[in-house]
């Protein structure tokens, strides 16, 4: 549905150039949720605005529904963009203008009579829970209520992608629940495609399917979700997981001299990440018998990614080294996955692995 090739974006401003995308490529498929997430000025707004040709990209093209845009004149880019609707983190509503008004606002050239862009109106307030608030003005509506109206105006040309650039970041926790919940929805009904940036990794936990992570204009990483959530690879995504997880609190602790103290040369500290039905089974207890070591939760955590449970252990192993060497092939062999932190016998900080 959505295809970036090679896409760059240079600003130049009184000869300072500044590179805000570089040479992105991804593809997002029909139906798909996607989540864009990166830091401040990592280039993620940017990228979603040279989707629908807000901005036009340095170089590179994108092509939506098998239409290259970057080739269309103004006219047919116009006609194209009919099929992207796009919501904004502050709604950019009409203050001036009724609920009813701002979402038929888009339909006003579409030639539908003022009966049929009335009966489309209401069909739209009733897929976003609105059906009371069409005579409403929006200092009267919340915040998430602004943003449903907003969502309905988008869909008005009955748009195959849909674009949310930080829809949710000017919401409470509550809000942004049911804003979520809501933009899943229509992607179940409508089966939009929906492109969502964010910098919350909580956003991308309950609604995407596939995950692109930004970090100075590159694309740095992108999978699907559950990929993502348990085996990242670069240092921005783990940090961001580890906003989900808590996990930097957990290394602070392990950076104690109490826990220093208390890993000996037999000993090991790991991360035992498992996915899925893993998280029932009673494996560190079989480990412990099997291969006869003795094993200590130290932390854990589980949380629900979307309908997956997904969680880690921090343990100390204690044992010989190859009982140790058979528990990771035995882990990995079951889709758990261990990582080292340390090894009683390096004196390294945390996260040095043992040669």
């Amino acid at each position: 549905m959505i295809s970036l090739k090679n896409i760059s974006k240079t600003y130049t401003s009184e000869n300072i150039k500044v590179e805000a995308l570089k040479n992105i490529s991804i593809e997002i498929e029909e139906g798909e949720i996607c989540g864009v997430i990166g830091f401040s000025g990592a280039g993620k707004s940017t990228l979603v605005r040279c989707i629908n040709l807000l901005e036009d990209p340095t170089s590179g093209k994108v092509f939506v529904d098998n239409q290259e845009l970057t080739s269309l004149k103004s006219k047919e880019l116009r006609n194209a963009r009919k099929n992207i609707g796009m919501i904004f983190q502050h709604f950019n509503l009409m203050k001036s203008k009724t609920v009813f008004k701002n979402i038929a606002y888009p339909l006003k050239d579409s030639g539908l009579s003022k009966d049929q862009i009335k009966t489309r109106v209401y069909e739209l307030l009733e897929l976003v829970g609105l059906s009371d608030k069409a005579s409403s003005y929006p200092n009267h509506l919340s915040g998430g209520q602004k943003q449903r109206v907003a969502i309905a105006r988008a869909l008005a040309n009955n748009p195959k992608v849909l674009l949310c650039d930080e829809a949710t970041s000017a919401l409470d926790p509550q809000t942004t629940q049911s804003i979520l919940k809501l933009l899943k929805d229509i992607n179940k009904k409508l089966g939009l495609t929906i492109v969502i940036i964010t910098h919350e990794m909580n956003v991308v936990k309950e609604i995407c399917d596939k995950v692109a992570v930004m970090d100075n204009g590159y694309i740095v990483e992108q999978n699907d979700l559950i990929h993502i959530f348990t085996r990242p690879k670069t240092k921005v995504t783990k940090h961001f997981i580890s906003t989900v997880f808590q996990e930097n609190k957990i290394y602070e602790l392990l950076e104690k001299d109490y826990f220093l103290k208390e890993i000996d040369e037999d000993e090991l500290l790991a991360k035992i990440v498992f996915v899925g039905q893993n998280t029932g089974q009673a494996f560190i207890s079989k480990i412990s018998r099997q291969f006869k070591i003795d094993a200590s939760i130290l932390f854990g955590n589980i949380e629900i990614v979307q309908a997956t449970p997904i969680g880690y252990l921090v343990v100390k192993l204690s044992g010989q080294i190859e009982n140790i060497l058979n528990v990771e092939k035995y882990l990995k062999e079951n889709n758990i996955e261990l990582e080292v932190i340390r090894h009683g016998k390096c004196n390294n900080k945390p996260t040095t692995k043992c040669s």
